[in-house]
């Protein structure tokens, strides 16, 4: 029976230990650059962008020439004939282009109209039965005041480069916190194997002290008794290296799939789990943040497109002054080859004016914005605030854990010691093998815990940098 369970115990290291010395290594950086180029949250994520871009383009459809043509026919009677025809049947065709200029807030237009009209008149008016006219004209109106240079055009299409710039930004900050949540999976999964390490350790010095007690019980050196203590040591040391290999293969399983890559199955992460990176520098991450930081761009940007509005809120409260310049050529004739030829000239040129009065639209438009941007400001001081009492938190704990982590290290070397001194007095039979038990667990336990502690301090600089925008750039 004892054989059975020597057996037992050494496949199950043996298991462990082939296949982690198969496995490919994989850094966390190697992990989560695999991870952008497979994860589909990546590609969405780029999508937005396009999305209001595209939208973006589509407002510049406000340029294209566009083609306006019509066709009736009209009858008309007078009520008095007087110098007129008393009957008169017309049919009009028209067609023109017209177009708008953002450059210059303009717009052009073009048209062509001819005409076939019948008359019924008395002969003394000397009045034709029928004659043709046709006319080209082209007017051209140019803002003097309200929406000069295009202000007014080209402020939607302006305005959306802001929500394509806030766009971005979200998209990279979503990124940021999916790789966040990704890397902090992936020191689990360093933990888990340092525990592994760990626990594999004791079992191995459990098995080495109880193959000692049954030598020692078949000399007649310790009771029976010692001998149970030794077994129930191994069985603790089992119970708790499969937990861990359960925890890490399921971790691993999960990482695998998120990479969408089944090589990981064979695969174990390499990280050094109890580095340290202080001293921290508060005061310099604070101005950095408050220069860099995504989530504050956004409102900048967000105030910067409020200004934006409020422009143009300005610029609709003007008059409307426009300059309206036309000039066509136009022909009647009886003969619809005569009226071709086109060469009775005419031309104008004048203002066109059109204001509210009061502008109240206007100017409640303006202060409803202006009240905007002041509550941006204060949202963006309020987030600069939290983001930066979250980074002194941050930073904090990791500077006192560094010093908890040295006490973890002294406390291991501690129980090491004492775990020699336990072993040297029941070798000399004068210390029970219940203290020696006790101390090796002691000393796994503060390994377990330095262990901790350090995943503690790495996912608490992987938040600081996940607050400092340096997982994904």
């Amino acid at each position: 029976m004892r054989l059975s369970h020597t057996i037992i115990l050494l496949l199950v290291i043996g298991l462990f230990w082939s296949i982690d010395s198969l496995a490919n290594p994989i850094t966390q950086e190697q992990f989560l650059k695999q991870l952008k180029d497979s994860h589909p949250l990546f590609e969405k994520e780029k999508l937005t962008p396009q999305i209001e871009n595209a939208e973006r383009n589509s407002l510049q459809g406000d340029q294209d020439w566009r083609v306006r043509s019509s066709m009736f026919f009209s009858h008309e009677e007078p009520a008095i004939a007087i110098s007129g025809p008393e009957k008169s049947d017309a049919l009009v065709f028209f067609g023109g282009v017209e177009r708008r200029f953002w450059s210059t807030g303009g717009s052009l237009s073009a048209s062509f109209t001819s005409t076939y009209a019948s008359l019924e008149a008395e002969p003394f008016l000397g009045l034709p039965e029928s004659y043709f006219q046709n006319g080209f004209t082209v007017t051209y109106t140019h803002p003097l005041l309200r929406n000069n240079k295009g202000k007014l055009d080209r402020l939607a299409y302006e305005l959306k480069q802001f929500d394509i710039d806030i766009s971005e930004i979200i998209a990279l900050e979503n990124e940021e916190q999916f790789l966040a949540r990704a890397a902090s999976r992936f020191l689990d999964w360093v933990l888990l194997t340092a525990q592994h390490e760990i626990i594999t350790e004791r079992l191995r010095l459990s098995e080495e002290e109880l193959s000692r007690a049954r030598e020692k019980r078949e000399a007649n050196l310790i009771d029976e008794v010692d001998v149970i203590r030794a077994e129930d040591a191994v069985r603790v040391a089992r119970q708790n290296l499969l937990l861990v290999e359960s925890q890490w293969n399921a971790v691993q399983s999960e990482l695998a799939v998120l990479l969408q890559d089944t090589s990981l199955h064979h695969a174990a992460p390499v990280y050094d789990l109890y580095k340290t990176e202080g001293p921290f520098q508060l005061n310099q991450a604070l101005s950095q943040l408050n220069s860099e930081s995504r989530l504050l761009q956004t409102l900048s940007v967000r105030i910067d497109q409020l200004k934006k509005i409020r422009s143009g809120f300005r610029e609709q409260g003007k008059a409307d002054l426009s300059l309206v310049g036309q000039v066509g050529l136009k022909n009647a004739e009886i003969a619809f080859g005569n009226s071709l030829t086109m060469d009775k000239p005419d031309a104008r040129i004048g203002l066109q004016l059109s204001f509210p009065v009061g502008k109240r639209t206007a100017k409640g438009k303006v202060a409803q914005t202006d009240l905007q941007i002041m509550q941006v400001e204060k949202q963006l001081d309020e987030l600069s605030l939290e983001l930066s009492s979250a980074v002194a938190n941050v930073l904090t704990q990791a500077s006192e854990l560094e010093s908890v982590l040295k006490l973890n290290q002294e406390q291991i070397e501690s129980a090491r010691r004492k775990t020699q001194e336990e072993l040297k007095l029941y070798d000399r039979g004068r210390g029970e093998l219940t203290f020696v038990i006790q101390s090796r667990d002691s000393e796994q336990t503060a390994k377990l815990t330095y262990a901790l502690n350090a995943l503690t301090y790495q996912k608490l600089l992987l938040e600081y940098r996940a607050l400092m925008d340096q997982l994904h750039r």
